[in-house]
């Protein structure tokens, strides 16, 4: 049964790199690249991103002007539309995904509520 279920999750990749909201997304995402401006403003945003959460994961405090900084390229990158679709892009897949993983962990939920 074990190679059953890893079949049907390699299936369930293809499909997904199939679908709609991953094609819109790589679309999106191309056009980031294209256009100089957004490209660096998402990998900018990217960068204090990751830089925040290794902080918050080590155990160390984040500053005011940090969060300000975040909060500003957040805000920025909101309002260019090259990053603007990609975003709605990433949120209908976030979606698609979280459906999938609730329709997956639907026998494990049910074990523990009965």
């Amino acid at each position: 049964m074990s190679a059953n279920i890893y079949d049907t999750a390699n299936a369930l990749e293809k499909e997904l790199r199939d679908s709609e909201e991953y094609t819109v997304l790589v679309a999106a995402f191309d056009e980031v690249k294209k256009d100089e401006a957004a490209s660096k403003m998402y990998f900018d945003f990217q960068e204090v991103q990751i830089k925040l959460q290794q902080k918050q994961m080590s155990g160390e405090q984040i500053t005011e002007e940090e969060i300000a900084e975040a909060q500003n390229l957040a805000q920025t990158s909101g309002e260019n539309d090259v990053i603007k679709k990609l975003m709605e892009a990433e949120q209908r897949l976030s979606t698609l995904i979280e459906d999938l993983n609730r329709i997956i962990m639907k026998p494990v939920q049910d074990v523990y509520q009965g």
